[in-house]
């Protein structure tokens, strides 16, 4: 979701430079006292949703619904004698059926359970059918203010629609509120007066007249879906819709349905050209996530009030007008990132956010040039940085707010997502590995775990500290570079803070861009100590030097001067070092050590097996060891090591 404005349930603050995703919280948010972190009651995991099927009425002038809802299910324990989900108390419950059989039902806040005349074996499959009425607590239509938002639209229409995230579904429909548990099918009725249309997930298989000018719309998606993308919307709306067409070379062509209000506030050229646009990004998005996840249903949008948008699947809600390129491209992006693979926990939510908002970059990188996916970058940093801690993977998932933290879930995911394809060894290999991971799991469930492992294989170098530090870490470095030249050897120390104590140091590559009056390099320094001293080759004059120069990592640079000290510094400490007999029986004669080297011993697997400070030489046993390859490092203060390869 991308807003306009951030507003907190104590402050409010404007976005520096341009907004993205984020959720509005407001007082409802904490509703029931503190959110749940795992489903409302124990008995709710005892069961498997396997399709639902709605049978309700609404109109666009209240949030009054009433009729039913089954849920088709498999019991996962032996002896389910208990039926539990969630439903708001303002909504009264007219009857259930537990197999057709009428049951009686108890109720302790939302939570209702029904138990039971005879238990029901392991792997049963079962249905439930929960027939209500009720007006739905109102939302003011921005999100955790209700289930079912009654609003006036700016040019007069009203309409009703549903924002179930994060935990809202039980205010309009009975339900299971986990993320866990994937509903392989929806089928959506939806009656209204025959003047009205109906929004909603899948595609629109039939219109059927009603009695009293009444037409029921009846959806359905055969996708598995999470409980909170589960949609509709209620309103006077026009169909604005076309087909898109892959350039894939598999001929397919998929519908982009757009419900807009009949406005010309709304459908003016400006945003007409933007609808039109969609099916565009949609294909390119294919081209790098891999082929549009929905694709034998649908994609498109449905006019609301909301401050930005919400990805319900295959039918995004949007609102605000004047973020619309990037606010498209994030709700599209969050059919792949979200809605295909949805975080497994709450406290990885940036696996949707972060990647949603990052492919707002990737967006404008490929339709308006990197320069303006770097200013969109550069933005977002700052806002990151506009703070000194806090991770992007949740700490506490009791509070709404710090779930859809803009600075944290939101900007610094979508950081953290372009540090990784900075780290990647080839640019192509980041699309690799997310085209990967987003096949792995489709239509299921990931964990930040599951993403390392599949970057990590992909880029066959392991990423625990890239992880460790900026996904579960706090803050992040600001650099101090000094330089000195002589000849055509370039001395740079490189120095490094952090901005919390939860991250020591942030060993990510840093790039340098050397200036000379002839023209400019990059190189990039591998950053592993909090201060080193670092030796390049350059034939031009250095007359200065830019810190990260296309804001490829979140950082501050503190200062930049030429120090000619540095220049005391032998350029390359380590090249009269010579190590023998290689291979060897009983042990390595290492010479040519400048005083106080510090030689390091490791095994293939990392593994540190001797260490040792040196004069000018040293002897290094080997007796006690197994056949194999060793690596040597040497290493002194603020100079680049060295390294050799020993063979016993």
């Amino acid at each position: 979701m991308r807003l306009l404005i951030i507003v907190f349930i104590i402050t409010a603050m404007s976005l520096p430079g341009s907004a993205f995703a984020h959720k509005e919280c407001a007082e409802r948010s904490l509703k029931n006292g503190l959110q749940k972190t795992t489903v409302a009651t124990p008995e709710e995991d005892d069961y498997d949703v396997k399709g639902l099927k709605f049978d309700i009425n609404l109109t666009n002038t209240s949030t009054f619904i009433s009729g039913n809802v089954t849920t088709y299910a498999r019991t996962m324990i032996p002896n389910f004698s208990v039926y539990a989900f969630e439903l708001d108390t303002a909504l009264a419950i007219d009857s259930i059926k537990i197999n057709n059989q009428l049951v009686t039902v108890t109720t302790t806040g939302s939570v209702r359970k029904v138990t039971l005349g005879t238990a029901l074996g392991i792997n049963t499959d079962f249905t439930a059918q929960v027939f209500y009425h009720g007006t739905s607590p109102s939302g003011s239509g921005q999100f955790f203010t209700g289930g079912l938002h009654y609003v006036k639209a700016a040019s007069g229409t009203e309409i009703v629609y549903s924002i179930s995230d994060d935990l809202f579904a039980e205010d309009w429909w009975p339900c299971k509120q986990s993320l866990k548990d994937k509903i392989d099918s929806v089928s959506m009725w939806v009656t209204v007066d025959d003047t009205l249309n109906v929004g909603s997930n899948g595609l629109l298989m039939k219109k059927t007249p009603q009695p009293g000018n009444k037409l029921r719309y009846e959806w359905a998606t055969k996708y598995p879906i999470d409980y909170y993308l589960v949609a509709v919307a209620v309103g006077p709306y026009k169909d604005y819709s076309y087909y898109m067409h892959f350039t894939d070379g598999s001929g397919d062509s998929m519908l982009i349905q757009n419900y807009v209000y009949d406005s010309s506030t709304y459908m003016t050229a400006v945003n007409k050209a933007i609808f039109d646009t969609t099916g565009l990004i949609v294909d390119h998005f294919s081209k790098i996530f891999g082929k549009y996840p929905f694709k034998d249903e649908k994609y498109g949008h449905c006019m609301t009030t909301l401050s930005g948008g919400m990805e319900h699947q295959t039918m995004s809600w949007l609102g605000t007008l004047s973020l619309w390129p990037t606010l498209v491209a994030h709700e599209l992006a969050h059919q792949w990132w979200g809605n295909s693979v949805t975080y497994g926990k709450w406290e990885d939510i940036w696996l949707s956010e972060g990647f949603a908002t990052y492919a707002e970059q990737l967006f404008l990188e490929h339709f308006d040039g990197k320069a303006a996916a770097k200013a969109e970058r550069t933005g977002n940093y700052s806002f990151v940085m506009s703070d000194l801690g806090g991770s992007v993977w949740v700490d506490d998932t009791t509070k709404v707010s710090r779930i859809f933290d803009g600075r944290l879930t939101y900007a610094k995911g979508g950081a953290v997502a372009h540090m990784l394809r900075y780290m990647a060894p080839e640019d192509s290999l980041f699309f690799k590995g997310i085209r990967n991971y987003l096949q792995q799991y489709k239509y299921g469930h990931a964990v930040t775990s599951d993403l390392q492992a599949v970057m990590e294989q992909a880029y066959n170098i392991q990423l625990d500290s890239f992880f460790r530090q900026w996904v579960y870490g706090q803050g992040y470095p600001t650099y101090t570079v000094s330089w000195a030249q002589s000849g055509t050897v370039v001395h740079l120390k490189v120095e490094q803070a952090t901005s919390n104590n939860s991250v020591k140091m942030f060993n990510i590559p840093l790039e340098l861009n050397l200036k000379s009056v002839t023209g400019d390099s990059i190189v990039k320094i591998d950053v592993q100590e909090i201060s080193r001293h670092h030796i390049v080759t350059w034939d031009r004059t250095v007359t200065g030097l830019t810190i990260d120069p296309n804001d490829e990592i979140v950082n501050r640079a503190n200062s930049v001067k030429n120090d000619p000290s540095l220049l005391s510094v032998p350029a390359d400490m380590f090249s009269n070092v010579k190590v023998y007999p290689n291979p060897a029986t009983d042990g390595w004669h290492v010479s040519g050590i400048h005083p106080s080297t510090l030689l390091q011993v490791y095994d293939i697997n990392g593994r540190l097996l001797w260490v040792d400070k040196a004069g000018t030489g040293a002897y290094i046993p080997a007796s006690g060891l197994p056949s194999g390859v060793y690596l040597l490092r040497l290493s002194a203060d603020g100079v680049e090591p060295g390294y050799s390869r020993l063979v016993k």
